[in-house]
């Protein structure tokens, strides 16, 4: 059951969406807001909710520095700049 979390976890957390640039990344209210005017990433983003705490396991376990988990793991930011575009919840 592990291992297919892991799987999981690694197909939601590409290394570039949780990059300390913050490619890809926006605010939650700015995703919905993108998603309203026909943005399909920013929609498939918010399909996709990621509980902090999965977020901040998968970072971590793929080697991402922890600086750089904690701000790409923040709860209402939306990663859409990876192959799999997410937001991440409480």
């Amino acid at each position: 059951m592990r291992f297919v979390l892991c799987i999981v976890i690694a197909a939601l957390l590409p290394t570039s969406a949780l990059a300390a640039k913050g490619g890809g990344a926006m605010s939650l209210s700015r995703a919905q807001a993108a998603a309203a005017k026909g943005d399909q990433r920013a929609a498939a983003a918010l399909s996709t909710m990621v509980n902090r705490d999965t977020c901040l396991s998968g970072c971590a376990s793929r080697g991402i520095p922890k600086r750089q988990c904690v701000s790409g793991c923040r709860p209402g930011v939306c990663h859409t700049g990876g192959e799999q575009a997410y937001c991440v919840s409480k």
